[in-house]
């Protein structure tokens, strides 16, 4: 059986779409999986059982890279086409069956949509998976000993991210429960181009608690360290869905992005945001104002704590 799974050029979407394609996977064992998808979620499917190919989609302007990807796959008889994109090439492809995305309106979390548009009645979590080989980096990188705690300070936009000061302020905090983190150190993680932007953060935190990964290890070695991690805190990203995914307790700061949809999904999740509607953050960061900053360190520090002393209950 080939399947053609087309799923998103972002990061955080292409794991949300990891639960379905699981699924394809269990129902349909011994299917060859073309998989196409952005540069960067690409390396979460090189380990997935499975894999015939992944299809690089590169964008182009007026849409060119979907002709370019249609070029790749027209020559071959497909059993099955999930389009999650709804690019509308799959109505030009050869293929028994398809699926093809069609976006509404609605406030139900992104992963259950999904689950909903391939007519599950529950919705699987996502998958991630991942070879030996990267396992084995993450255990040299944060051997057994420490709590680790990982932070993830930086987003897509500049309006989505919590203050760099305020994170700083947050560690502080942490560290005064020893309880919870005995012997903790801080693991940082994201782009290496994002790592410039963080002097005011990697100067507020303690030097000899502060294990910095931004940009340093494959995106499978990210996902095994954050497995390793007893708590993960950062802004709504593609590694806050990562970390969820890995069953890290994962706590996502949430300001003009809509948690209703993009929220974490997990079985150890917490969405913290400030007092404003998802529309009037929107609003406010339209305007240029900095709408994270409302949510305040002992507020989240407060959250946080208390959904820890819960998760480590269980």
């Amino acid at each position: 059986m080939k399947i053609l799974f087309i799923t998103s050029t972002h990061l955080g979407d292409a794991i949300l779409s990891t639960g379905i394609l699981d699924h394809l996977i269990v129902q349909h064992p011994g299917a060859e999986i073309t998989v196409a998808c952005g540069s960067v979620p690409a390396a979460l499917f090189q380990d997935m059982p499975g894999l015939k190919k992944i299809q690089i989609v590169q964008k182009k302007k007026g849409g060119l890279h979907w002709l370019i990807l249609w070029g790749r796959c027209v020559m071959t008889k497909w059993d099955l086409v999930v389009d999650l994109r709804g690019t509308g090439l799959s109505y030009f492809l050869w293929a028994q069956k398809r699926r093809v995305w069609r976006s509404k309106t609605t406030e139900l979390l992104k992963s259950k949509q999904l689950a909903k548009f391939m007519g599950l009645t529950k919705t699987p979590f996502n998958k991630i998976w991942i070879g030996d080989p990267h396992l084995k980096v993450a255990r040299h990188l944060l051997p057994v000993g420490p709590t680790y705690i990982a932070l993830s300070p930086a987003s897509n936009w500049d309006k989505k991210t919590w203050p760099q000061g305020y994170f700083a302020e947050l560690t502080t905090k942490l560290l005064k429960h020893k309880d919870l983190f005995p012997h903790p150190k801080f693991v940082i993680f994201g782009a290496a181009h994002e790592r410039q932007n963080l002097e005011t953060l990697f100067a507020g935190l303690p030097a000899d608690r502060t294990i910095d990964l931004m940009g340093k290890i494959h995106l499978l070695e990210v996902a095994a360290c954050l497995k390793q991690c007893k708590l993960f805190v950062g802004n709504d990203s593609g590694l806050m869905h990562l970390s969820a995914t890995m069953g890290t307790p994962t706590v996502g700061l949430f300001g003009p992005s809509d948690s209703r949809v993009y929220g974490p999904w997990g079985l150890k999740t917490l969405i913290i945001k400030n007092d404003l509607s998802f529309e009037e953050n929107m609003a406010g960061a339209l305007k240029g104002k900095n709408v994270m900053s409302l949510l305040k360190p002992d507020h989240v520090a407060k959250k946080i704590l208390g959904f820890v002393r819960k998760v480590f209950k269980k």
